[in-house]
């Protein structure tokens, strides 16, 4: 389901967005609220906007992975915003 066009999955109703993001990258509602919101926080308060930069963060992330056929996501204690922060250093 990774591969379905990024405007489909970005226009989901909230619930499936968030459990195509668990599917896709074993991200659980907690860490996927955290994100959001640090979005939100950060310059993206549309929804639009905010959800392509979720999966953009989520595929940036995966691909820093050495298993990236495994791409079930864990940050560590936090270690989640110095990963958003990096994103966006990086995204600019």
């Amino acid at each position: 389901m990774i591969f379905v066009e990024q405007k489909t999955i970005i226009n989901l109703p909230d619930q499936l967005f968030s459990r195509y993001c668990k599917e896709t990258f074993g991200l659980n509602r907690g860490v996927y609220n955290t994100i959001d919101e640090w979005f939100y926080k950060n310059s993206a308060e549309s929804i639009e906007v905010r959800r392509k930069k979720i999966l953009d963060f989520l595929l940036f992330y995966v691909s820093s992975l050495k298993n990236v056929e495994e791409c079930k996501i864990k940050f560590g204690k936090g270690n989640l915003i110095n990963l958003l922060a990096e994103y966006m250093n990086t995204a600019v």
